[in-house]
């Protein structure tokens, strides 16, 4: 019965501890590759986005939403996975960083929303800017990144 009841533990044991990631470009490429076509359209509205009007506040804000969440998916995707080679570590290194530029950058973009449909103006432009500044500065992460990564 001991035999028994100690083998029961080690195999509950086994089945609770998570699989080893195993360090791969591929598995890597793979766990991004859903967000690549959403990252793109993201990316393109984070760089075209203003400090909106009152009326069009909510549909920036729904939008924003959206944004943030496949921002946070591929951060989530990036981060549990590793690389094999250099180029994709370094690759990695970039679209992590990146994706938390971006992150910043569409909290920046849904304070500019908030502010302008409290009717702030001058806070939604301020937001406004230091969105686009953010942007600015993940823009070239990604391109680079993706170049290592064989995604964008």
């Amino acid at each position: 019965m001991k035999r028994f009841v100690l083998w029961l533990f080690v195999s509950l044991g086994v089945l609770m501890i998570p699989p080893l990631a195993l360090a791969s470009d591929a598995s890597l490429k793979g766990a991004l590759k859903p967000y690549e076509g959403r990252l793109t359209t993201d990316i393109g509205y984070l760089s075209s986005f203003s400090a909106s009007s009152r009326s069009a506040a909510a549909a920036a804000l729904s939008k924003l939403s959206k944004v943030r969440g496949d921002l946070f998916g591929a951060t989530r995707a990036a981060s549990h996975q590793q690389a094999s080679s250099s180029s994709g570590r370094k690759g990695r290194t970039l679209v992590l960083s990146a994706l938390a530029d971006a992150t910043v950058a569409a909290g920046d973009a849904r304070a500019s929303a908030i502010a302008a449909r409290s009717g702030n103006r001058s806070a939604a432009k301020r937001y406004g800017r230091e969105e686009q500044s953010g942007i600015n500065k993940a823009i070239p992460l990604f391109e680079s990144g993706g170049k290592l990564l064989h995604l964008f």
